[in-house]
């Protein structure tokens, strides 16, 4: 019984010390971004990976992500902070985790001149263990919709569970 318990506490541990270590990558994307900066993306992008914007705009390898993010932040987003709100991970595989990101948007202005953003968006991001390294494999960013939030059926089947259960 007290190996059992031994095994599972260092499998505990591993996996929060994973957690950490991914949490630190994304920690770094929001850095870049904050400073609107993305030089340093070779430390937390993969060269293979596969970006989707919030407006769907799909960018392949780190080099047109990088190339993108800049131009947007040299122009649209130059003085747009972005805040971390939470972040969720579960491990697909030992190397293989996919984490949720929930983050605030401030005021953006795009190339069509519209006013955008002050709202939250949730972020779906592949990472791989590489070389004894986190990087991010893959990353899509979707606007959380206010008005579509009360709507949500599993949410609305959630709270009448817990009715039901009063």
């Amino acid at each position: 019984m007290s190996i059992l318990f031994l095994v599972c506490s260092a499998a505990f541990a591993q996996n929060a010390a994973q957690e950490k270590a991914i949490e630190a990558q994304i920690e770094a994307f929001l850095t870049s971004w904050n400073k609107h900066d993305f030089s340093d993306m070779k430390n937390y992008i993969a060269e293979d990976c596969d970006f989707v914007n919030i407006v769907g705009m799909h960018w392949k390898g780190r080099e047109n992500i990088q190339y993108a993010h800049q131009t947007f932040h040299d122009q649209a987003f130059k003085e747009t902070p972005m805040e971390k709100r939470a972040v969720t991970i579960r491990f697909i595989k030992p190397d293989v985790a996919i984490a949720h990101l929930l983050w605030h948007i401030g005021v953006y202005n795009p190339p069509d001149g519209s006013k955008r953003g002050d709202n939250d968006d949730l972020a779906t991001i592949v990472f791989s263990k590489r070389n004894g390294k986190w990087m991010i494999m893959a990353m899509e960013n979707v606007e959380v919709s206010a008005q579509a939030q009360p709507f949500d059926p599993v949410k609305i089947r959630e709270n009448s569970r817990q009715k039901q259960n009063e």
